[in-house]
């Protein structure tokens, strides 16, 4: 009798899914939990998995959390709005408004969270359903993931409070893409996925007996270094920026020394990790090493032939945190790498009592965290909506049925 089950185009096994689904039928009724992992436009394909569950009228989830883009999804799922995380991800953060790399470097303007939030407001274009949303959650919980900024502590905030957009900042606050600083119960906070990439273990905590969580990375990645690629992405796009004292008029020749420095600093944090771990993570740093070198080339063109990742350029870049910020990244960075390690062992050997169902997605997904190809988001968007439906084909009827949940409080 197995407690996990990875559920994938690729890992399906139907006579696996077939006896997980008998033991699930068996005994008393329910607290099943749905957490949602983030990973920026990535989310696209959790924004598949949604929408095939709402096609379908599937909800029987008494308890939510998500991180990050997670969290967004979830709150177009729970307002029941079909399509929404998708129009959201390859409408409004694909605009240059939202972010543009070039801008970034050059002009040092960070990602524009606030500008995508007042979309989804009432206000907005395309605003949230809150009467619905909050109908939906009478018999419900809803929680997002945010990391305390003094601590690295995840904290989990109730979801369509009064408060919900600030609720949606803290958890999205990228470190280092959003620089505004987001203050909520007299405190600061920065995005969810530093501190609980996915909030599998909360879940559990408060008293779920099965939890199925939406992955954005596939399961084959489960020693963590993908959960930490995704975030580690985010916050460097495409040059280190937790490097802490670089004035403007030092070489390039000393930007990668301190470069080569840091990346001895991730050798430290691996130490203990088995081979198959430290052998993608030296992939990983060797290609971002070529990326950095080809970068810092003054003949790199861009599209429109300027000259924009000059010497110049990358100065302004590393200077945009400041003094003194990459202290903090780096205790973040280690953070990340501790929970992941912690959340992946829980995933995969849950504790007795705890049912935990896996959707991932078959292989890494085309798009990235961020400055994704509308085509790629395309394809991993058709990709959640299969095994969304798959999920639903094999599992509906039997969560359904053991759900402790009111049959009047359902979908």
């Amino acid at each position: 009798m197995t407690n996990h089950l990875p559920f994938s185009l690729s890992a399906f096994d139907l006579q696996m899914v077939n006896a997980f689904s008998a033991q699930l039928n068996s005994g008393r009724k329910k607290k099943i939990a749905l957490v949602v992992q983030g990973g920026g436009q990535r989310g696209i394909f959790t924004a598949g998995v949604f929408d095939s569950f709402l096609e379908a009228g599937f909800d029987p989830f008494e308890l939510y959390i998500g991180t990050s883009a997670g969290a967004l999804n979830l709150s177009s799922f729970i307002s029941r709005q079909s399509s929404f995380g998708y129009n959201f991800i390859v409408n409004y953060t694909t605009d240059n408004e939202f972010f543009n790399l070039y801008k970034y470097l050059s002009k040092q303007k960070p990602m524009n969270l606030d500008w995508a939030l007042d979309t989804i407001s009432a206000e907005g274009l395309t605003p949230l359903d809150i009467v619905t949303a909050r109908r939906n959650l009478q018999y419900r919980q809803a929680f997002a993931c945010a990391t305390r900024k003094d601590t690295l502590q995840d904290i989990y905030l109730p979801m369509y409070q009064q408060n919900w957009r600030e609720v949606l900042r803290a958890t999205c606050a990228i470190p280092m893409l959003y620089n505004q600083p987001v203050n909520l119960q007299d405190l600061e906070w920065v995005d969810g996925g530093v501190s609980a990439a996915v909030p599998v273990q909360e879940a559990w905590k408060r008293g779920a007996d099965l939890v199925v969580v939406v992955r954005t990375e596939p399961l084959e990645n489960s020693d963590g270094v993908g959960v930490f690629d995704d975030w580690r992405e985010k916050i460097e796009s495409s040059l280190p920026q937790y490097i802490e004292k670089l004035n403007l008029n030092q070489s390039l020749d000393k930007f990668k020394s301190i470069h080569n420095d840091l990346t001895q600093r991730f050798e430290l944090w691996r130490e203990g990790w088995n081979d198959k771990v430290i052998k993608k993570e030296q992939q990983r740093l060797q290609e971002q090493q070529k990326v950095i070198s080809e970068l810092i080339e003054p003949e790199k063109m861009n599209a429109d032939g300027g000259k924009w990742f000059t010497s110049d350029n990358i100065e302004r870049f590393l200077s945009i945190t400041g003094k003194g910020k990459s202290s903090e990244v780096i205790e973040m960075l280690a953070r990340y790498y501790q929970t992941c390690r912690e959340v992946n062992e829980f995933l995969i050997q849950p504790p007795e009592g705890l049912k935990v169902i896996q959707i991932a997605p078959d292989k890494r997904l085309r798009s990235r965290a961020l400055l994704s190809e509308k085509d790629d988001l395309e394809v991993d968007y058709r990709e959640g909506k299969l095994i969304g439906r798959q999920f639903v084909e094999h599992f509906a009827a039997a969560l359904n049925e053991t759900t402790r949940l009111n049959e009047t409080s359902k979908l």
